[in-house]
């Protein structure tokens, strides 16, 4: 996770430790033009796991509140194939 994304991830947070009832739905994503359909299956499962881990360790967020899955290469999210290499997190 680069500083970046860190620091997006820590709004999340934020947002969360400030709305206890909240949760977090994460969703991984791979771009359709790089690897293969379980390569990519693998990478955007990795993306979610690193995001919930980051959140857990790093932001005192409990598991409870998060829940992930991951799409692989098979929906692609944004048009531009590099901008799919991502995690989408949506607070509840």
């Amino acid at each position: 996770i680069s500083n970046d994304e860190a620091v997006k991830i820590q709004e999340i947070a934020a947002y969360l430790n400030g709305h206890p009832e909240a949760k977090v739905s994460l969703v991984g994503y791979a771009d359709v033009k790089t690897g293969n359909a379980k390569i990519n299956s693998r990478i955007s499962e990795k993306r979610a796991a690193a995001v919930a881990q980051f959140l857990q360790e790093k932001c005192n967020i409990a598991a409870e509140r998060i829940s992930s899955d991951f799409k692989g290469d098979t929906v692609q999210p944004f048009e531009v194939n590099e901008e799919n290499r991502v995690c989408i997190c949506i607070a509840e």
